[in-house]
C-alpha cells in the first residue's frame, strides 16, 4: 500500500497538479487581501478653501471680509472609489466648505464691526460615504463686516507718464458709488484707472487729440467697491510735458537798419547779457534764446536808452513772465574818415 502511494506521488503529472493548487490558492488569497484593504481608504490632511457669504437678506445691506486664511485642514476616509472621485473634485477646487452668516439686529447699525466664522463639518459638501474630520474641532476665521452705502461721487482723471493734458471732458461727470459707509463717507472723487497717453506733437485741430473709455478704480482705501458705470467717456488734447529752464547771461545783440548814423554800446557797469525762465518741451541741452535790442523801428538819438530786450524763442517754448527784461545802453557818432588830398 505504501509503496502503491509512492508510486502516485512520484508520478510527475499528479505533482504538477498538486503544486498549480497550491500556487492557485495563495495567488487567491492574496487578491481578496488586496481587494479587501482597497475596500476602505483615507487622504492625507488637505486645505479646503472657505467661501464667507451672508445671509441672502443681507447681502445687499452688508458686506464681510477676512481678516486671515480663508483655509481648513481636513482629512477625508471612505470606500476607495468614493475617494477616487473625491481627489478628483479636489484638483478641481469643487470642494470648499460654505459657511453662512447672519448680522445680529444690534450690529446693523454700525458701520463695521469684527466677527468669528465658525466652521463646521456639516458646512463641507463631499460624495455619500466619505467621512469628514477636521484638523482643529475648533475651526474659525476672523471676519469684518461693513455696512454698505451709495454715493455720487465726481470722476477725476488719474494721469501717469510724462504728458500734460488740457481741455479734459469726462462723460459722465458723477457716478454712483457702493461700498463700505466708513469709506465713502471720507471719499471726495472716484479716480479713474492710471491713464497713459500718446503725444501728438503735430496736431493742430481745435478737437481733442483723444477720446479713450476709461475704467474706473475698484477699490477704495484697499477695500473693493462698485460703480454705475464702471467706465466713462475721456475727451482731452495731449502735449508733451513741460520743465522750467533758467537761462543765466544770455548775451544781447543789437539789430540796426541799413545805414544807422549811431553806434550802440552797452555802459561799462552794465554787461549785455539778461537772464530769463521760459518754459517748454524736456530736452537734453538748454534752449537757444535769442535775446537783442530792436533799433530799426523808432527814432534814437545820442546818449543813454532804456529799451525792452525781444526774445526769439524755439518752438514749443515760452516765457515764464510775462514782461521781458530792460537793458540800458549809449548811442555815439560814428567816426568818420577823414578826407584826404592828392597832389600831382
Amino acid at each position: 500500500m505504501a509503496w502503491r502511494l509512492y508510486t502516485w506521488w512520484t508520478t510527475l503529472r499528479y505533482r504538477h497538479i498538486v503544486l498549480e493548487a497550491l500556487v492557485s490558492i495563495c495567488l487567491a488569497f492574496l487578491v481578496w487581501l488586496y481587494t479587501h484593504s482597497r475596500m476602505g481608504d483615507s487622504t492625507d490632511f488637505v486645505q479646503v478653501p472657505v467661501q464667507l457669504q451672508l445671509a441672502a437678506a443681507q447681502r445687499d445691506q452688508f458686506a464681510i471680509e477676512s481678516q486671515g486664511q480663508t483655509r481648513i485642514n481636513v482629512m477625508f476616509s471612505g470606500p476607495y472609489a468614493r475617494i477616487r472621485e473625491l481627489r478628483r473634485k479636489i484638483q478641481r477646487g469643487s470642494v470648499q466648505a460654505v459657511v453662512a452668516m447672519t448680522v445680529p439686529e444690534e450690529k446693523q447699525l454700525e458701520y463695521s464691526y469684527a466677527d468669528v466664522a465658525r466652521v463646521s463639518i456639516a458646512d463641507i459638501s463631499v460624495p455619500p460615504g466619505v467621512t469628514v474630520e477636521l484638523a482643529d474641532d475648533n475651526a474659525s476665521i476672523p471676519v469684518t463686516i461693513h455696512r454698505l452705502a451709495e454715493r455720487i461721487l465726481p470722476v477725476r482723471m488719474d494721469l501717469n507718464g510724462d504728458v500734460r493734458v488740457s481741455q479734459v471732458v469726462i462723460e459722465p461727470t458723477t457716478v454712483t458709488v457702493r461700498g463700505p459707509k466708513a469709506i465713502l463717507d471720507r471719499a471726495s472723487f472716484i479716480s479713474t484707472q492710471p491713464c497713459s497717453f500718446p503725444v501728438n506733437a503735430e496736431a493742430t485741430s481745435s478737437e481733442p487729440l483723444v477720446r479713450e473709455q476709461v475704467e474706473l478704480v475698484s477699490e477704495l482705501e484697499g477695500r473693493p467697491i462698485q460703480t454705475s458705470p464702471r467706465s466713462v467717456q475721456l475727451r482731452c488734447k495731449v502735449a508733451p510735458k513741460q520743465r522750467l529752464y533758467d537761462l543765466r547771461d544770455v548775451p544781447v545783440h543789437f539789430l540796426c537798419p541799413v545805414g544807422f548814423p549811431l553806434r550802440p554800446r552797452f555802459l561799462a557797469d552794465r554787461p549785455g547779457k539778461v537772464s530769463v525762465r521760459v518754459v517748454g518741451p524736456v530736452v537734453e541741452t538748454p534752449p537757444p534764446v535769442l535775446a537783442f535790442v530792436d533799433l530799426t523801428a523808432g527814432n534814437y538819438a545820442r546818449g543813454r536808452n532804456l529799451e525792452p530786450v525781444r526774445l526769439q524763442l524755439p518752438r514749443d517754448f515760452q516765457l515764464v513772465e510775462n514782461t521781458t527784461p530792460l537793458v540800458a545802453f549809449t548811442l555815439e557818432e560814428l567816426e568818420r574818415p577823414t578826407a584826404t588830398t592828392q597832389k600831382d
